[in-house]
């Protein structure tokens, strides 16, 4: 187990992307601080990682507010007495033209995709910069490189994730290495109300690479921003 003792906090860890993630880190040994405002969703995630034989921690947290942003790193250094890994993966999106995008929905997805990450890394940078080392991984898109009609405000968040991701590599320097993680259509609830067609990505594959970024033989440079465009081949 490569991540053995390590304390993992993952946003939008109650379903989809998120949940594999957890999934995905618990598998490799460590421990999971699961953070979402759904109450009932977190807690199946503890259940799931539990199972993994590893601790978990649900935190029911509004990224958008500073004061439970504060609380939730609280209680996972409590909890677990060190943070190692963060996940930045809580996201919204609206599929409108922008004369039809309001100003709540506006600030819905800026607040959830842009602000909730800028408090969860601000909150836990002073603990990961204490160890010295550690994982920062920010979710973006393939939106976040290519803009895409009636996604103008997503888009707009997601192409601030890299930067943001670009320029906290350059702040943080050594040990601590920033990713961020671009990929194409995922089968989520999100994608699937927003697009008829078919995902070509399972949260699973998104969760795979999460996994690689965070382990300690990756040698990707920090601020490199990694898209997933099609699912890795099974050999049978």
């Amino acid at each position: 187990m490569r991540l053995k003792g390590q304390t993992a906090i993952v946003t939008g860890g109650g379903r989809g992307i998120g949940r594999a993630i957890c999934l995905s880190l618990a598998r490799e040994g460590a421990n999971i601080v699961i953070v979402a405002r759904t109450e009932r969703e977190i807690r199946e995630t503890v259940r799931l990682v539990e199972k993994e034989g590893r601790r978990a921690l649900a935190v029911k947290t509004d990224i958008r507010k500073e004061e439970d942003v504060i609380n939730m790193i609280s209680e996972a250094v409590n909890a677990f007495g060190r943070i190692d890994i963060l996940v930045n993966n809580a996201g919204v999106a609206y599929r409108k033209y922008l004369t039809e995008t309001s100003t709540e929905e506006y600030d819905e997805i800026m607040d959830t995709n842009v602000k909730g990450m800028f408090f969860c890394t601000k909150y836990a940078l002073p603990h990961l910069l204490k160890r010295g080392e550690g994982r920062i991984v920010n979710m973006s898109s393939g939106a976040g490189k290519h803009g895409i009609p009636k996604l103008s405000i997503y888009c707009a968040s997601k192409f601030a994730v890299i930067g943001f991701t670009e320029s906290l590599a350059y702040e943080a320097g050594g040990g601590l290495q920033v990713y961020a993680v671009c990929p194409a259509g995922v089968d989520t609830g999100m994608y699937r109300s927003l697009f008829s067609d078919e995902p070509v990505l399972r949260p699973e594959d998104v969760a795979k690479k999460v996994l690689e970024l965070c382990l300690p033989e990756t040698t990707l440079p920090s601020g490199s921003s990694v898209e997933i465009y099609r699912r890795p081949m099974r050999i049978v």
